[in-house]
């Protein structure tokens, strides 16, 4: 048996109604004559885009906002709380857990590896908020698989959505955090496996096994250089502008 997979648009919503109240937007507004429809445009005529997944899904369309003058903030959410509830077919709530998940910026570094030469713009802003939710999942008489065909195995329960709880924090990030996500100080040139190594001290070894594609990033931000090739083995420093720099003195890494 195959269940449709529920569009998870709720959390988005819930996140768009704030943004556009906040700003005094109007939602859902189509960008001039293309297929695009932005998110959230301000009262200055600025875009705001909500996403609660892969940021590189938006590369195209914040491009475009760019080359047209506009300024875009676009609004990331990242789980940092998330409660597990579970509901019958009558939509009566059966439990409520909390998750041991807890996802970090980390976790999203796989999504921006297409847009993050734009994260660097003047004019593009990215803003995380780190949010506490809930996430419904509704109870099935039997194992069922998902439209998608992405469980290895059947479950006796379909996603429903997710609910915010709450905004516990927000960061815009700027270059210097970016670079602080490495955990080093910059006093020196470095290679990926000291990325790693201050990533798995300052946090955990499972958040350092994104150090390759953090360092991928930093690159293609022109945030670090490689300053020297040994065989496959490269050597990185910071950018000019950051290099040697005492506001990279940091003891624990930003989440």
């Amino acid at each position: 048996m195959v269940i449709n997979t529920y569009n998870e648009s709720n959390l988005h919503l819930a996140l768009k109604k704030l943004y556009a109240l906040e700003f005094n937007g109007r939602m859902e507004v189509r960008l001039d004559d293309t297929d695009w429809i932005c998110d959230i445009i301000d009262e200055d005529g600025n875009a705001i885009e909500i996403q609660t997944a892969n940021l590189s899904a938006l590369t195209e369309k914040v491009e475009y906002l760019l080359k047209t003058g506009r300024k875009v903030k676009i609004v990331h959410s990242i789980l940092v709380e998330k409660y597990i509830e579970l509901y019958d077919g009558q939509g009566k709530l059966v439990s409520r857990k909390k998750s041991p998940k807890k996802a970090t910026i980390y976790d999203s570094l796989r999504g921006m590896t297409k847009i993050c030469p734009l994260l660097t713009e003047e004019n593009c802003t990215l803003e995380i908020l780190f949010v506490k939710i809930a996430e419904m999942r509704r109870l099935t008489e039997e194992p069922v698989q998902l439209e998608n065909k992405s469980r290895k195995h059947l479950k006796t329960w379909v996603p429903i959505g997710k609910r915010l709880e709450d905004i516990i924090s927000k960061k815009r990030m700027n270059a210097e955090d970016f670079l602080e996500l490495t955990c080093l100080d910059y006093s020196q040139n470095f290679r990926k496996c000291d990325v790693q190594k201050a990533i798995k001290n300052a946090r955990n070894a499972k958040t350092a096994r994104w150090a390759p594609i953090l360092v991928w990033i930093l690159l293609k931000m022109n945030l670090i250089q490689i300053v020297e090739e040994k065989g496959r083995s490269k050597i990185y420093s910071a950018s000019s502008s950051f290099k040697a720099s005492s506001r990279f003195a940091i003891s624990s890494c930003a989440d």
